[in-house]
């Protein structure tokens, strides 16, 4: 099994998690999606009776996933698609960080903040999605107009 990748930007707390992640089995390309789609509809139906998070931001991580799953083909490296897959693993599971997903207005911002990452080192920044102004900032991370971007520490 080959080494995880580094990518710039990836929350701290989530840095060994995205990292077992990646050495998982790869998973057809169809179910990963699936697997987020199913994910956006359980959004979907909790946000009917809970307001009490973020499902647009939820919705729309979801959304920049299966637009990224959809250029993946044939000639993508499997180390990309290593970190693809765990961008999406990540996302799909809800009790990473400081709590579910599903159970604070700041539930998704993680997921948000690891799926820009992952975006961006693929150089799909058209795909990132806004981070809330409830997002903590930590000393990484630079505000940019209404997005924040977490950014790697300086090297030493």
């Amino acid at each position: 099994m080959s080494r995880p990748v580094k990518v710039p930007g990836i929350p701290a707390e989530a840095l060994e998690r995205f990292a077992l992640l990646q050495q998982e089995s790869l998973i057809p390309l169809p179910k990963l999606a699936a697997s987020v789609e199913t994910y956006r509809q359980a959004i979907a139906r909790e946000a009917r009776v809970n307001t009490g998070f973020n499902a647009q931001l939820g919705e729309a991580i979801g959304a920049s996933l299966i637009q990224l799953l959809g250029r993946v083909n044939e000639l993508t490296e499997e180390s990309a698609l290593r970190v693809i897959q765990a961008a999406v693993r990540y996302y799909i599971m809800q009790n990473e960080g400081q709590g579910s997903d599903l159970s604070s207005m700041s539930g998704f911002d993680d997921d948000a903040h690891l799926v820009n990452a992952v975006l961006r080192y693929y150089g799909r920044d058209d795909l990132c999605v806004a981070v809330p102004e409830t997002s903590p900032v930590n000393e990484n991370t630079v505000l940019t107009g209404r997005r924040r971007f977490a950014m790697p520490p300086p090297r030493r």
